[in-house]
């Protein structure tokens, strides 16, 4: 397999301490003058005094609950919604729709450079094509290739702008189940075209 390069463009844009000494007259004075500022003379035993109440401390304000947030897989969703439902259907599966209703929205991100999601067709097999739907910023770009592949792929993140999609294929005569064939590409968000390059493998075309 040759590598390919290609560019997708974008469908949108210390306290100190102070020891004091004993100082037994002061205590005394003070101690005969705090007896008197009741402005009643002392005769005898002091009588005991109930000490002021405490004041109550303020009720704690109620800590307010935050806004319920949308799931990135509703967000991603809502975002594809549209792509999906223009994608063309694939070669020879004309008729049969898209599942959007169960499309992979794991590899969305709202606020990634570039993030993705996977959409295959309803009552797929093994072996069904593929979507893999791009995204910057959360808005939908369009689709990695021209061409949904057979047999889903696998999709990590390399980089905040960047993705590596490998996928499967057929080799000589095996079986569906069998697909020993791997051919991976880079898609890389390209700030300056406001565009997606593709750069690696692609799987043979028939």
């Amino acid at each position: 397999m040759a590598p390919t390069t290609r560019t997708i463009t974008a469908a949108t844009t210390g306290r100190a301490v102070r020891r004091a000494g004993w100082l037994p007259v002061v205590v005394l004075a003070v101690a005969a003058t705090a007896g008197c500022s009741a402005g009643t003379a002392s005769t005898g035993a002091a009588s005991p005094t109930s000490a002021a109440p405490s004041p109550s401390a303020p009720a704690p304000s109620p800590t307010p609950t935050p806004a319920p947030t949308a799931e990135p897989a509703a967000c991603g969703q809502e975002a594809a919604a549209s792509g999906i439902a223009a994608l063309p259907a694939p070669a020879g599966l004309e008729g049969i729709p898209w599942d959007a209703a169960n499309a992979d929205y794991s590899g969305y991100d709202p606020c990634a450079a570039l993030s993705w999601s996977l959409v295959t067709l309803e009552y797929a097999t093994v072996s069904s094509p593929t979507a893999v739907l791009l995204f910057h910023d959360g808005s939908y770009l369009g689709t990695a290739t021209s061409e949904a592949y057979g047999f889903t792929p696998t999709v990590e993140r390399t980089a905040d702008d960047a993705i590596a999609v490998t996928y499967r294929f057929l080799q000589g005569s095996e079986s569906n189940a069998e697909a020993s064939g791997r051919a991976t590409a880079t898609l890389t968000w390209n700030a300056a075209t406001s565009s997606v390059d593709l750069t690696g493998d692609l799987p043979p075309t028939n």
